[in-house]
């Protein structure tokens, strides 16, 4: 991945992963625009950086209207998105005592969010003959998470999606990948203090172990 003088957005910039490509990708050359829906963990992020490099709003990563606030904001500020990253991610739930309003979240933020972000930039990379599209499943989606069904579920709805996405696409231009990292020690993992349920814990020993 060249990434010098490139544009790239990364959702879920607050901290871990997101916040790792963020600095990775400004110290190989690229502007980034970061969001997160913790506005005071993004801006600390972005402060990190050096301020022609980084923009950064707060927000939904799987809304429309977020969405397209980003996008302008990229253009606006560096140029055209050339890089998206799709990296924000919510637990969502348990197992069967799952609500629906959990499930609702899982599917906005995790796998939704991916489609509605190609449905707004991918038309456009395909007439400019390139883009990348980088989404952030988990090793949940190649196997399952214990302790945690809409999590596990719809990390594999986002690597069937940048299947079809690759598949599709590929060949005009559109490059695709899907990072399925095993468990990263970020608050997803580790909710603050001692509220962790007996599920969660169950999730963080089978990580763990």
């Amino acid at each position: 991945m060249q990434v010098d003088g490139k544009v790239a957005v990364i959702t879920g910039a607050g901290g871990g992963i997101g916040a790792g490509l963020a600095r990775a990708l400004v110290a190989g050359g690229a502007k980034v625009v970061l969001t997160d829906i913790d506005k005071d963990a993004v801006a600390g992020v972005a402060a990190s950086l050096p301020s022609d490099t980084v923009a950064f709003a707060s927000g939904d990563a799987g809304s429309d209207d977020h969405i397209e606030e980003v996008v302008t904001l990229a253009e606006s500020t560096f140029g055209p998105v050339d890089y998206y990253f799709a990296n924000a991610g919510i637990g969502g739930g348990p197992g069967l005592q799952a609500t629906d309003e959990q499930w609702d979240a899982a599917l906005n933020v995790n796998i939704l969010a991916h489609v509605r972000a190609a449905r707004r930039l991918v038309p456009g990379w395909v007439e400019r003959g390139g883009g990348y599209f980088v989404s952030t499943a988990s090793a949940a989606g190649l196997l399952t998470q214990i302790g945690n069904a809409p999590y596990s579920v719809t990390k594999h709805a986002a690597v069937g999606f940048a299947e079809w996405l690759n598949i599709t696409h590929g060949d005009d231009g559109v490059r695709v990948s899907c990072l399925c990292p095993m468990g990263v020690d970020t608050k997803l993992l580790r909710p603050d203090g001692n509220s962790a349920t007996a599920d969660q814990r169950l999730m963080q020993r089978a990580v763990g172990s």
